[in-house]
């Protein structure tokens, strides 16, 4: 019984574990934007000034980022972010939270008008398509 206790303890304890920061994302030349299910490309973003728009947006997430006990949550929609031909980095999108892979898988819960904002700046009905997919 006493090992039950234990082992109900330290789950608990993992899924508090305090919220992280991430670095702000570099600068890249291009942002592919990919559904998931069905898999197909939505956008190819490479409209310098809208691209810095979309990284300050996903820079200004920076606080509130933990990785959950249950596991990564897989993402509805992908930003893969580019600088030339190499993939630096990624954002994705599900509902109710964002996720970034900083070396670790990382999420933050949001709200609709959160999601509703980055597609906005995209020029996509984000949540439409999340909810869609969900």
């Amino acid at each position: 019984m006493r090992q039950i206790y234990s082992v109900i303890i330290i789950l608990l304890l993992a899924g508090c574990a305090g919220k992280q920061s991430l670095t702000v994302l570099e600068m890249v030349d291009e942002i592919r934007i990919e559904q998931i299910h069905p898999k197909q490309e939505l956008l190819i973003l490479n409209d310098i000034e809208k691209i810095k728009t979309v990284i300050a947006f996903i820079s200004s997430k920076e606080r509130g980022w933990s990785g959950p006990w249950y596991g990564t949550p897989i993402g509805q929609v992908y930003l893969n972010l580019y600088k030339g031909k190499k993939v630096v980095g990624n954002f994705y999108v599900g509902p109710g939270f964002f996720g970034r892979n900083n070396g670790d898988d990382m999420s933050q819960s949001v709200s609709d008008e959160d999601i509703s904002q980055l597609g906005a700046l995209l020029g996509l009905d984000l949540l439409g398509i999340i909810n869609a997919a969900w």
